[in-house]
């Protein structure tokens, strides 16, 4: 979510932003996730889900914890 609406930004970020809105039933959000060692490579995870009326539903099923 490059800087796109409705977005929570990275901590550092935080109080430079002012942005309202919320989250809304029928939207979908990519949620990402950078995994890192300092001094190597990095892996960015990123999957999709949907806000519903009663929480939310994960729309892949690619399974993460065993990888």
């Amino acid at each position: 979510m490059a800087d796109e609406w409705p977005v929570i930004p990275l901590h550092p970020d935080w109080s430079d932003r002012t942005m309202a809105g919320e989250f809304q039933p029928g939207m979908v959000v990519c949620v990402e996730s950078l995994m890192a060692e300092e001094g190597s490579g990095s892996v960015k995870l990123e999957t999709q889900v949907l806000v519903t009326e009663t929480g939310h539903l994960r729309l892949d099923s690619f399974p993460f914890e065993e990888v």
